[in-house]
């Protein structure tokens, strides 16, 4: 598998160090007169629809040249490289846009396709939905670079600052998010991989207390910055979305990003059958089909709306009265002027602003008859969805007559070109757009693990940072493996970690075969009644609903639920439609028992689950379950618990014969899944002799015999302590040695060992 960083460089290799292309080894491509001709055809014959950039570029193409065709594959093909808001499959169809122009068919190779579906970067909305301005300084870029001598270019090359001062020399015209990339392309070891300007700015003005000699030159301080920091934790490469040092600097791009514009979906386009959309983009308008008849103007507040609505509809069922007081509160309550509107069909989207108050109209068979104003950006031509990043197109799925986009909305807002402006970033609005697109998968960055947390669990690090890495990729995980292999102990140590050990970031739940969606996430539970006589219902919330809400309410900061003993309950059950969310984590859901809302599951909650292998075998876990969750083993006598007795023994001074001991038990027992872990023997009693004859009396035998059970096995006579000790001995294990020490000081046994 070629890497995005490798793929780059064979990129600029074939097309800057020569004329060459990297789709087509040996055929000249990257020339300037293939750059010219993009100059001409491209760049100064720019398209001011509103269309999607592929669809304008099959008119800007049109009679150009082959090799400059390709040449604008290639160069697209390097714009989409590095980010993460796109999919792969969106990213092919963008470049294919280009391929498909040519007289004969040109194919991405096999092993730079496959690196699309890979990105590592936010690129932030103006990288997005500007796109013709991001490629059209790569386009003046290549030109600058053809013209320079070929010594020079070579010794760019090589020294990435002289490569920033040849970029630098070209008009930036709003593309600093694409400089930004292009130069972590280039020299991925010297500049980081941040595409947002005022990100590099508020991360030196964090930490320029640390710079010696500061230069004034953002990047250049950078670096050093990162340089300084990366001395004092070697075992920790500096990213600065990570935590520990995202803490010192984000809150500030939070603030920013948490105060822009907010959006709205408007679904209610289509009423009883009729398409409204054409009548609210010709006379500028949104509405909601509101028929209910409802007594004098609707109340403020959702509670006093939905006793309107009993009042004036009593028909209605609770679930849908809940709905449709959701869909009046966020038309008539929370939507306000200045707010970005959505609406589409199978045209695309259309984009506005909303520039007045709701407002009642006795509108042709009740189709319209709450409606605000709104100021259309594209009414003739649609915006497509294609546009939008993977994220913020999940904003349009759903059924909810107005739904709220949430973080997303710059997105929409650049989409449609509202709110451009002029300022040294290339537009405000393209620097709100970079804040919001970053803190949509900010929290979802999890910091590598430590050498020291390594040491600290007895734990090859390389172990916990694949186990960190398949907690990034999916978002849960399970533990799993028998009984004392410290599954609850190790996650709850990685969730300790992994949220800095922020307050109540990580949250601990058990499952039991009782337990049921109502204990898990939202259900009625009785409270006294308003009256004081007799008992009513009120919804509540469960731990991991609260989880939620407070992980979105703090977008910069990992929320962990642990579930222990995770398959114990009726998973189907509990989860009900949150089974969707886990598996499509940028969708939405109407609630089973909140059906008037919306729900996602934000980008910073991460799921960890233990399943012990003895109780219930992972054999037994459904097919929903595994695609959901990645699995990580803990067998003893495997990695990565193969030493982790041993290494616990030697660091509490013990005798490391307690290890011999349990690896020759779990060799009798010789079932992997039944196999007894090292947790049962780290801790201070296990040093003594008769605190080790207490454990394997009241502990381990006990486990052994409940496994035995009916089938004629003396476990005492198989698993016996003095038994196993006259097998070691037998084995040339002296007996001498298999002594009984006291510790060198005491051990506390509630925060020593994994339990």
């Amino acid at each position: 598998m070629v890497d995005v960083y490798a793929a780059a460089r064979r990129i600029i290799e074939a097309g800057l160090a020569a004329d060459d292309s990297a789709f087509t080894p040996g055929r000249p491509v990257w020339t300037a007169e293939s750059a010219d001709l993009l100059e001409k055809y491209f760049v100064q014959r720019p398209d001011a629809g509103t269309g999607s950039f592929t669809r304008k570029l099959r008119g800007q193409l049109d009679g150009v040249p082959a090799t400059a065709i390709q040449l604008m594959a290639e160069l697209i093909y390097l714009h989409l490289l590095l980010p993460r808001d796109l999919g792969g499959t969106v990213k092919r169809k963008v470049i294919g846009a280009a391929l498909t122009l040519l007289p004969e068919p040109v194919r991405i190779p096999a092993d730079l396709d496959a690196v699309l579906d890979h990105g590592r970067v936010k690129a932030g909305v103006a990288y997005l939905t500007q796109r013709d301005r991001q490629i059209a300084w790569l386009v003046r870029v290549l030109q600058a670079w053809k013209a320079l001598p070929r010594d020079e270019q070579r010794h760019a090359l090589d020294d990435p600052w002289k490569f920033r001062e040849i970029l630098d020399g070209v008009p930036i015209n709003a593309a600093y998010s694409q400089r930004n990339l292009l130069l972590n392309l280039a020299f991925p070891g010297v500049f980081p991989d941040i595409a947002s300007n005022k990100h590099k700015k508020l991360i030196v003005a964090a930490f320029t207390h640390r710079l010696t000699t500061p230069t004034g030159d953002v990047e250049r301080d950078l670096v050093a910055i990162r340089d300084t920091l990366n001395a004092e934790s070697p075992d920790q490469p500096v990213h600065f979305y990570h935590p520990p040092w995202a803490d010192r600097w984000l809150p500030s791009a939070v603030a920013a990003a948490t105060t822009g514009q907010r959006g709205w979906l408007v679904r209610s386009a289509r009423v009883h059958g009729r398409n409204m959309l054409d009548d609210w983009l010709a006379d500028g308008f949104c509405s909601i089909g509101f028929t209910e008849r409802l007594d004098g103007e609707i109340a403020g507040s959702r509670a006093q709306i939905v006793e309107q609505l009993r009042q004036a509809a009593p028909d209605l069922t609770p679930m849908q009265r809940a709905i449709m007081a959701g869909v009046l509160d966020r038309f008539h309550n929370q939507m306000s002027e200045g707010d970005i509107v959505v609406a589409g069909d199978r045209r695309g989207l259309y984009i506005g602003e909303v520039t007045g108050p709701v407002t009642r109209v006795a509108s042709t068979d009740d189709l319209s008859n709450l409606r605000r104003a709104v100021r259309w950006a594209n009414p003739a031509v649609p915006a497509d969805r294609d546009e939008l990043s993977d994220a913020a197109r999940s904003k349009l799925a759903g059924y909810l007559s107005v739904a709220g986009l949430g973080m997303h909305t710059a997105e929409f807002a650049a989409l449609a070109g509202i709110g451009e402006g002029d300022d040294a970033d290339g537009g405000s609005a393209d620097l709100d757009g970079e804040d919001a697109a970053d803190l949509a998968d900010l929290a979802a960055e999890l910091p590598e693990p430590t050498t020291a947390l390594a040491e600290r669990l007895f734990i090859d690090r390389e172990w916990l940072a694949e186990t960190v890495d398949l907690l990034r990729e999916k978002k849960q995980i399970v533990l799993y493996g028998p009984p004392g292999t410290g599954k609850t102990y190790l996650a709850q140590e990685l969730a300790r970690f992994l949220t800095g050990e922020a307050d109540n970031a990580y949250r601990l739940v058990q499952f039991h075969p009782s337990y049921a969606y109502e204990d898990f996430f939202e259900g009625y539970r009785p409270r006294p009644a308003d009256d004081g006589n007799g008992v009513g219902f009120s919804l509540e919330p469960g731990p991991f609903k609260q989880l939620v809400e407070d992980a979105r309410a703090d977008p910069a900061q990992p929320y962990i639920l642990i579930i222990d003993e995770i398959n114990r309950a009726n998973l189907a059950k509990v989860f009900g439609e949150l089974y969707f969310l886990l598996e499509y984590r940028d969708r939405n859901i109407a609630l089973q028992y909140s059906p008037g809302d919306d729900f996602d599951l934000p980008p910073n909650v991460y799921l960890i689950g233990t399943m012990n292998t003895a109780d219930r075998s992972i054999a037994l876990v459904d097919a929903a379950m595994r695609r959901r969750f990645y699995f990580q083993s803990l067998f003893p006598g495997e990695p990565p618990l193969v030493d982790m007795l041993r290494r616990w023994l030697d660091d509490q001074q013990l005798p490391a014969d307690r290890a011999d001991l349990l690896d020759e038990l779990n060799r009798r027992i010789g079932d992997r899944d039944a196999a007894v872990g090292p947790s049962y023997l780290m801790t201070s009693r296990a040093a003594t002799a008769d605190g080790l004859a207490r454990i394997w009396k009241t502990a381990i035998l006990p486990l052994l015999e409940e496994r035995h059970v009916g089938d004629g096995v003396d476990v005492r006579a198989r698993y016996g302590l003095d038994v196993l000790w006259k097998a070691l001995a037998d084995g040339g294990t002296s007996a001498a040695t298999l002594t009984a020490v006291e510790p060198p000081e005491p051990v506390e046994e509630t925060g020593d060992a994994p339990q």
